[in-house]
């Protein structure tokens, strides 16, 4: 699989970084990272990086995918007979390297314990973000890459709206719209499709079941495709059905939520904070009465991973740069009653904020 990204670029600019963070080799072994350094989309693989080199340490079951995917970086071939753990172990001596890093927020206790009984000679330095960090800003084969997703899943979303009167239930619902994704050419969804019939929106990470459409007062879909890169896509849209007695209805709500969201999408630019973009969003929730109900972050970056830096929510003061790929999902929720999201994806530009995701902001009308 030809790929339009430069990996060798990626792991050049995290190289630059061993010497500000004191280290002979920095060792990646959460697979996504792997993935955004090499281009391999396989498991159970690790990265070595050090000055002048990279080595990929995996198993037999990878060495044809290795030559094809990421031809340009040597590989160690563990056998069967050795967990990956040693085999990092034994390759770890070999490099004689005195300062290691690790990725600290993705390696087990018992894992770093081996290897520092592996490699006594070695001082271990926990490294968190050292390559998040780079993914937060996308380069234009990446944008290219999530707007791909985007299509993906909107399209989708337009070929299941006339069908869903031939469906039953949340899960059918859920099916039919990941087999479209894949008929889109998506490799997968981006995450776990969440469709919800009448009161069941008000859970905002619902799992669809066999809880039947008829009777429900609106539907809300939260779904994502995943392209052949492995760059996602993140939407919500509600269909609604019939009157909710009570505030906010179903129009209240929704209207509440596009204007929140819109005021979030006007600071989405370079140098205002991820809080600044999160306060926004909740400021017009208050003017309508419904901050209350709002129960989680106003949205978060998107790219290799469905959720990644920049996480808009309270306080949090990392700053916005141009190249950024976000997701604003203002929501309502009253439990027992309905819930209400809007999301869409997108850019951050020097100019401001670019909606990446092109269909209506309006909620759609049901199906009877």
């Amino acid at each position: 699989m030809s790929s339009p990204f430069n990996h060798a670029q990626r792991r050049d600019r995290l190289r630059q970084r061993l010497a500000s963070l004191n280290l002979d080799l920095l060792l990646i072994t959460r697979p996504v990272n792997v993935r955004y350094l090499t281009g391999f989309s396989g498991d159970s693989t690790a990265l070595l990086c050090l000055p002048g080199k990279d080595l990929l340490v995996s198993d037999g079951r990878y060495s044809e995918q290795l030559a094809r995917e990421c031809p340009e970086v040597d590989s160690f071939i563990r056998p069967p007979s050795v967990t990956l753990v040693m085999a990092l172990a034994e390759v770890l001596r070999s490099t004689n390297a005195h300062r290691i890093g690790i990725e600290a927020n993705h390696v087990t206790v018992a894992e770093a314990e081996t290897w520092r009984e592996s490699v006594p000679q070695a001082s271990w330095k926990p490294c968190q973000d050292a390559v998040e960090t780079l993914r937060r800003v996308k380069d234009p084969a990446e944008v290219a890459a999530i707007t791909q997703a985007i299509g993906m899943a909107e399209r989708s979303w337009e070929t299941l709206q006339p069908l869903l009167s031939r469906l039953e239930t949340e899960s059918e619902v859920a099916a039919e719209l990941e087999r479209h994704m894949r008929r889109e050419g998506a490799v997968g969804s981006a995450f776990a499709t969440i469709v919800a019939a009448g009161a069941n929106a008000a859970l905002p990470h619902y799992h669809p079941g066999a809880v039947l459409l008829n009777g429900a007062s609106q539907l809300l879909v939260d779904w994502g495709a995943q392209e052949k890169h492995g760059y996602r896509s993140d939407l919500t849209r509600v269909l609604a059905w019939q009157k909710v007695d009570g505030m906010p209805g179903l129009d209240e709500a929704y209207t509440a939520a596009v204007a929140a969201q819109t005021a979030g999408a006007a600071e989405l630019r370079p140098g205002n904070t991820a809080g600044d973009v999160d306060r926004a969003v909740r400021s017009v929730l208050a003017t309508h009465g419904v901050e209350h109900l709002f129960v989680h972050g106003s949205g978060h970056g998107i790219g290799l991973d469905i959720h990644e830096a920049p996480f808009f929510r309270p306080g949090n003061a990392q700053e916005l740069q141009a190249g950024m790929v976000v997701t604003l999902e203002p929501g309502i929720y009253c439990p027992g009653r309905l819930g209400m999201r809007i999301e869409d994806d997108y850019l951050v530009t020097p100019d401001g904020g670019v909606r990446l995701s092109r269909l209506p902001q309006g909620m759609n009308p049901g199906i009877g």
